[in-house]
C-alpha cells in the first residue's frame, strides 16, 4: 500500500500545540503569583516601583484573567498535542502519532490502495482503491462511549473532570464524516472538468467509518448510523467493502492518480 502524508502540516501542528501548552501553563502560573501580591506587598504598604504598585491595584483582575486564559490556551494545546504528536499506546509498546498508528493496521493491502494522512483537502484520513474512497473519522481517547443512532455522548465521570484539558472529546463523527463525504464528492467531481486527462470519477463510491484507536476506549454501540470500528478491524472492513464495490482497474488507476495529484504531501 502507498501512503502520503503532509509530514511539514503535522510538525506544524504539533509544535503549535506544545506552544500553547506551554504558554498556557506560563500564564497559571503568573495568575497563581499575581494572588499572592497582597501578602507580599499589602496595598497599605508604599510600593518600591511602578510595576508593584500596579499590581497591588490590579492583582485580582490578572489573576481573574490568567485562570480561563490559561485554560483556554491549555485547551487548544491539548486538541493539537492528541491529533499530532506521538504517544505511546495502551496496550502496547507503540509510539506512534495517530495517522501512523492507523497505517499500522492497514499492513498487508497491495499497492492498487493508497492511504493519504492530512494531505488531501477537507478529510484526514483517506484510503482510495479498488472500493472506491473510504473516509475515516479517528478518535484517540480512552474512556466510556455511549453511541444510539447518531447521538454520541461520553456518560459523567470524576475521571473525565480531572482530564478535560487533555482530552480530544467525542464531538459528532456521524456528522464529521457527512461533511468529509461532501467535499470528497465535490473534488472528486472537479476530476473531469480539468480536462480530458481526467476521466468522471463522479460516481466513483464514497463510504466511511469512525475508528477508535485507543485499546482503552469503552464502547456501548446500538444501531449507530455509520459504522464505529477499533482499530484492528480497519482491514477487515475494507475487505468487505472490496467485495462488495470492485472498481474496473482503470478508475481504480485514474482515482489514486488524481488524489495523489490533488495532495500535499512530502516523500
Amino acid at each position: 500500500m502507498k501512503s502520503y502524508r503532509n509530514v511539514k502540516e503535522v510538525q506544524r501542528k504539533e509544535a503549535l500545540g506544545r506552544r500553547f501548552s506551554l504558554t498556557g501553563l506560563g500564564v497559571l502560573f503568573l495568575g497563581m503569583m499575581a494572588s499572592f501580591v497582597p501578602s507580599c506587598y499589602p496595598l497599605e504598604t508604599p510600593a518600591p516601583n511602578q510595576m508593584v504598585s500596579f499590581l497591588q491595584q490590579y492583582w485580582s483582575l490578572l489573576s481573574f484573567i490568567a485562570l480561563p486564559a490559561g485554560f483556554l490556551c491549555a485547551s487548544i494545546g491539548s486538541y493539537y498535542i492528541n491529533r499530532f504528536a506521538r504517544r505511546r499506546w495502551p496496550g502496547s509498546r507503540i509510539i506512534a502519532r495517530p495517522d501512523e498508528m492507523l497505517e499500522r493496521n492497514l499492513k498487508g493491502f497491495d499497492d492498487k490502495f493508497v492511504y493519504f494522512a492530512h494531505s488531501l483537502p477537507g478529510s484526514n484520513y483517506v484510503v482510495a482503491g479498488p472500493c472506491g474512497v473510504l473516509l475515516f473519522v479517528v478518535r484517540n481517547d480512552r474512556g466510556n462511549v455511549v453511541i444510539n443512532g447518531d447521538r454520541w455522548r461520553e456518560p459523567f465521570s470524576f475521571g473525565r473532570i480531572l482530564t478535560v484539558f487533555a482530552r480530544e472529546g467525542i464531538g459528532q463523527p456521524p456528522r464529521e464524516l457527512q461533511e468529509q463525504t461532501v467535499r470528497m464528492r465535490e473534488l472528486l467531481e472537479k476530476a473531469s472538468a480539468n480536462g480530458a486527462n481526467h476521466p468522471d470519477l463522479s460516481h466513483v463510491p464514497i463510504d466511511g467509518a469512525a475508528v477508535f484507536l485507543n485499546e482503552m476506549a469503552q464502547l456501548t454501540v446500538e444501531n449507530p448510523s455509520i459504522p464505529v470500528l477499533r482499530g484492528d478491524q480497519v482491514k477487515e472492513f475494507i475487505r468487505r467493502k472490496v467485495k462488495e464495490v470492485k472498481l474496473p482497474a482503470a478508475t481504480v488507476r485514474a482515482l489514486t492518480d488524481y488524489l495523489t495529484e490533488q495532495s500535499v504531501h512530502q516523500t
